[in-house]
C-alpha cells in the first residue's frame, strides 16, 4: 500500500510539472536599452532577453570539464510580429553558428518552437524565466535549455541515450503491482553562464 500512495504522488508531481504555467507577456516593436536596474529585474520573455550575449560554453562528462569554447548567443527582433533571430555561435577559431527563429505559438501559456528553417522545428516551452526543449536526435536524448537569471543567460545541454539503461519495477510486490521505470543514461553536460556583450 505504502508503494502504491508513493507511485500515485510520484505520478501526481510529474503530471503537474508538464503543465506549462500561465505567463502574461507583451511584445515589444523596438529593442530596449537595457539599464542597470532593468537588466538585473527584468525576467519578461523575450523581450528583456534581446541583445548580444558572450560566455565560456564548459563540456562535462563525468564530474570533470573536458573542453570550453567560446560561446555567443544574439537574440534580436525580427520584422515579423512574435518571431526572433536567435543565434548560438560556438569556437573562436572555426566558428559553429546554429541559426534558429524562435516562433511565438502560444504565448499565454508559454508554447514556442525553434525554426532552424531547414524542415527541424523544436518545440519550446517557458517555464517562468526558463525556456527547456527535450528531443532526440539519432538516438540521443538531448535536454536544452536557457534560462535568465537577473543579468546573465544559463544555456545547459544534457545529452543521452535513447535506451533506457535499467527498466525496474514492473513486478508485484507485497501484493500490489509497482509500475515499470525507465531510467535514460546522461553521458553529458553543456553549460555557459552568458553576459551581455
Amino acid at each position: 500500500m505504502k508503494a502504491l500512495k508513493l507511485t500515485l504522488i510520484a505520478a501526481v508531481l510529474i503530471l503537474l510539472s508538464c503543465t506549462p504555467k500561465t505567463v502574461k507577456r507583451s511584445v515589444v516593436t523596438t529593442t530596449p536599452t537595457p539599464s542597470p536596474t532593468n537588466v538585473e529585474t527584468d525576467t519578461k520573455f523575450p523581450d528583456s532577453w534581446l541583445g548580444k550575449w558572450k560566455g565560456e560554453l564548459k563540456i562535462s562528462k563525468g564530474s570533470g570539464v573536458v573542453q570550453t569554447l567560446p560561446m555567443k548567443l544574439s537574440i534580436q527582433l525580427t520584422d515579423k510580429a512574435g518571431q526572433y533571430s536567435w543565434l548560438t555561435t560556438f569556437g573562436d577559431k572555426a566558428e559553429t553558428a546554429k541559426p534558429y527563429i524562435l516562433k511565438t505559438l502560444d504565448e499565454e501559456n508559454g508554447l514556442y518552437v525553434m525554426d532552424e528553417e531547414n524542415s527541424i522545428k523544436l518545440e519550446s516551452y517557458l517555464f517562468e524565466n526558463k525556456l527547456v526543449s527535450w528531443y532526440v536526435v539519432q538516438g540521443s536524448l538531448i535536454l536544452a535549455s536557457f534560462e535568465k537569471r537577473a543579468a546573465t543567460i544559463v544555456f545547459e545541454i544534457l545529452v543521452g541515450k535513447e535506451e533506457a539503461v535499467s527498466v525496474t519495477g514492473g513486478e508485484a510486490v507485497d501484493g500490489e503491482m509497482i509500475p515499470e521505470v525507465k531510467t535514460m543514461p546522461f553521458t553529458a553536460m553543456q553549460r555557459a553562464f552568458l553576459s551581455r556583450e
